[in-house]
């Protein structure tokens, strides 16, 4: 088995905080393994890479290497207009042209999320005869996903956000140039580069259990996936690998309501930004009172599952 795990993150220098707070709940949960973690952007300032440096190198003391993309790359793809998705979300796409040809395997990681595990039985999961392993989305009963891309709807369609990738097949399969074809021949791609990896790696993926991405989705009161998977999903959500904050509501926004958004000022709070809390309307404290009244009574049903 590899010694080293390879973790992969696209950020731009508004997600500096989350991707710390990614970084430190990663290390945390993994005192006994070493690290190289490569961040991929289009243009990180001196003081984000410093924030960075400070955290992996000096307070964990685990590698770090930092790559520019060329903007010119991501100009291929859509704009997302009007949606927490930036374009640094396409960048995953290149990551086997971006890092070195020795690092054969990566686990790419979202900044939106939190590690509360160790990773190495992720980690140490076979890749050999598959392009990725991935956990299904949030959205994939959805029949919308496979009218859109085209294909059956039994493979299921998979969240992008946590993704092992096999980096060795991907440039053998020159997959960064077949995703740059796949886009210029569909002009409906909804979450692009999501989209894109489904459509090609649908049929190839190997699916790992829920808990290595449980997004907001899984912790509705009447969850988001599909229905053949609801059983699993109420074992696998009581003890989540990884906690993702799919959608538009953030821990670091005032209406967030996810159950587990605690776990991540729990790490925010071992790094430099301990404290750090979003400051909420009195507007929508009140409202928060209210609803504490009618689930009370009854009169309204929450929203979230407790955990």
């Amino acid at each position: 088995m590899d010694k080293i795990i390879n973790i992969a993150l696209n950020i731009d220098s508004k997600y500096v905080v989350p991707c710390c707070t990614m970084l430190c709940s990663i290390f945390e949960n993994n005192k006994n393994k070493k690290f190289c973690i490569h961040i991929i952007s289009e243009d990180l300032n001196d003081c984000v890479i410093s924030d960075i440096e400070e955290l992996v190198e000096s307070k964990y003391n685990q590698e770090l290497f930092f790559y520019t993309i060329d903007s010119k790359s991501l100009n291929n793809f859509p704009q997302y207009k009007n949606s927490h998705i930036s374009q640094a979300a396409n960048c995953r796409l290149f990551i086997a042209d971006i890092l070195p040809s020795e690092v054969t395997k990566v686990l790419y990681l979202d900044c939106d999320l939190i590690v509360d595990s160790s990773l190495e039985s992720l980690w140490e999961t076979d890749m050999s005869d598959h392009p990725v392993a991935v956990v299904e989305d949030m959205w994939s009963g959805k029949d919308d996903n496979y009218v859109r891309l085209n294909y059956k709807k039994e493979y299921g369609y998979f969240n992008s956000g946590v993704m092992l990738i096999n980096l060795a097949w991907w440039r053998e399969k020159c997959i960064s140039k077949v995703c740059i074809e796949y886009m210029r021949e569909h002009d409906n791609l909804k979450f692009v580069d999501q989209d894109i990896l489904n459509g090609l790696l649908h049929d190839r993926r190997e699916l790992l259990p829920l808990r290595w991405n449980v997004q907001d989705g899984f912790l509705r009161r009447k969850p988001k996936i599909r229905k053949l998977n609801i059983e699993s999903l109420k074992s696998e959500i009581k003890n989540p690998a990884i906690i993702h904050f799919t959608g538009s509501r953030k821990p670091w926004d005032y209406d967030c309501l996810n159950p587990y958004r605690e776990r991540y000022f729990h790490y925010l709070d071992m790094t430099k930004w301990k404290g750090t809390r979003p400051i909420m309307p009195i507007k929508f404290k009140t409202k928060l009172l209210l609803d504490d009244v009618l689930y009370f009574f009854y009169l309204k049903l929450h929203k979230y599952i407790k955990v």
